[in-house]
């Protein structure tokens, strides 16, 4: 019988071990906060909150949050058809493009800032690729909008544009409310985003264990708005946490871990995906990097200590490149990555279309970041074995003058073979009739024809109109002060 295939990195003691010190982390040393509404709100749900800002939490405390994570629970999409449900049908994982990027490598090898209609061309290409599963926020650049409210208008844009679900970045304490308020009119109200969540949250920890108020905003406001969370821990190795990949992967968890108890304790059952994000200082140049291979063992780490050991939906960078280019550096990280994070069991790989350290995104990247994930569902999905995909019954009549290509056999099953569109799988007499071209040329006819054959979506112009109300509110209150 076919099975997810899987490879764990930890023993089962040393998942136990694991989860030890990340309890006896959160218990006795704890975290410091920012945040006095958030602080009270702690306080009153048990945990020890003392003067300086250091929060402890007891473990009865860590028990009673941990028992209220829903186990089932739905990422919705402005397009029901791409709602993501947890846990993923099919056992295997979604995927998220990159967020934060400012960095564009565009189509034609043109590399700027980001404007708000690539933004939108961006979110496009997004609906039309099928293991792209969700969208994260890039960071437009301030010669397209204000630079206080750039998350407000990028997402702004991104709701007029995605059919799939959206991870949110705020990039300011005050934004977060009008980022909410931007999804609730998407959806016809606040207690509409409440049962059909189109967006969820990004909140950060500031390594080593404190966390800073805008991201307790955050916290807070997707508290009492019933929105998702996926809080973050972005730790590099030998700089702000632990050289060795167990050491980091410790830190990054215990911090995510932080935010998920605080959630929990504020707001009983709200979503939560865990998402240590972890990267490394090279020690020669001191350089941020994200795809060393001791880095992805670490991810490794926190995926399996998540998923296995507390029963807790997982996601890391799934793929992405310390590289510059679409090189082979580039591809040769991304599909290690890849590979190895979704034989770790993570449930959502992200990343998808970025490279030089998820500062650059690229839709060319994104196209082949879209077969990588297609080839790695199918090896995830494994093998069955029975006498029909052994070819048994043929293979016991042969007489040694038969070929297979026209059995009944291989008629039945010719079309279970991946087909990647960016992947050349003809002669070199064809290859060379059809010009000669890469991968990367492959990807780009493949744009091209996304962009000639677009679909746009219907959204309402009252919709639009009230979106737009809130982000000129939001100007006015934020721009310039």
């Amino acid at each position: 019988m076919a099975g997810i295939l899987n490879t764990k990195i930890l023993s089962t003691n040393e998942v136990a071990v694991m989860k030890e010190k990340l309890e006896t982390l959160l218990s006795t040393k704890g975290v410091k906060i920012d945040h006095p509404t958030v602080m009270g709100l702690l306080k009153d749900a048990g945990a020890q909150v003392e003067a300086s800002g250091t929060v402890k939490f007891p473990k009865s405390v860590i028990d009673k949050a941990l028992k209220s994570i829903p186990k089932n629970f739905t990422l919705a999409a402005p397009d029901p058809q791409y709602d993501l449900t947890f846990p993923h049908p099919d056992g295997k994982f979604y995927t998220r493009t990159c967020t934060g990027g400012m960095n564009y490598l565009n189509e034609n090898g043109e590399y700027h800032n980001i404007t708000i209609e690539e933004v939108a061309d961006w979110a496009k290409l997004i609906n039309a690729l099928d293991n792209i599963n969700f969208c994260a926020l890039p960071s437009t650049s301030i010669k397209s909008v204000p630079g206080e409210t750039i998350d407000i208008h990028t997402l702004r844009t991104v709701l007029e544009h995605s059919k799939k679900h959206i991870w949110v970045q705020p990039y300011e304490a005050a934004n977060a409310k009008y980022l909410i308020e931007l999804a609730a009119a998407r959806v016809g109200g606040k207690e509409q985003l409440k049962k059909r969540p189109i967006i969820s949250f990004i909140t950060c920890s500031v390594p080593p264990f404190q966390y800073k108020y805008m991201d307790m905003e955050a916290l807070y406001q997707c508290c009492i708005n019933g929105v998702p969370i996926q809080p973050c821990s972005l730790p590099a190795a030998g700089a702000n946490a632990p050289i060795t990949p167990q050491g980091i992967a410790l830190l990054a968890s215990t911090e995510v871990m932080a935010q998920i108890i605080m959630a929990q304790l504020l707001a009983p059952g709200l979503p939560v995906i865990a998402t240590p994000l972890l990267f490394a200082m090279d020690m020669l140049t001191t350089y941020t990097l994200q795809s060393p291979i001791e880095t992805t063992m670490g991810r490794m780490v926190a995926m399996q200590l998540f998923e296995e050991g507390y029963g807790i939906y997982a996601h890391s960078y799934g793929t992405g490149t310390d590289s510059f280019l679409l090189d082979g550096q580039s591809m040769v990280e991304r599909t290690s990555l890849i590979h190895m994070l979704a034989l770790s069991g993570a449930s959502v790989l992200g990343g998808a279309g970025q490279l030089e350290v998820a500062k650059t995104i690229s839709p060319i990247q994104l196209i082949i970041d879209n077969d990588i994930f297609g080839m790695t569902k199918k090896l995830l999905g494994g093998l069955e074995i029975n006498d029909d995909m052994l070819a048994w019954n043929e293979m016991m009549e042969l007489t040694g003058k038969e070929s297979f290509v026209d059995m009944d056999h291989t008629f039945e099953h010719f079309r279970d073979s991946l087909r990647l569109p960016t992947f050349n799988r003809d002669s070199r007499p064809n290859w060379e009739k059809s010009g000669k071209k890469d991968m990367l040329d492959r990807a780009q006819d493949i744009y091209a024809a996304i962009k000639k054959d677009y679909q746009p979506i219907a959204v309402a112009s009252e919709v639009l109109s009230n979106m737009d109300e809130i982000m000129k509110q939001a100007d006015a209150k934020l721009v310039g002060k």
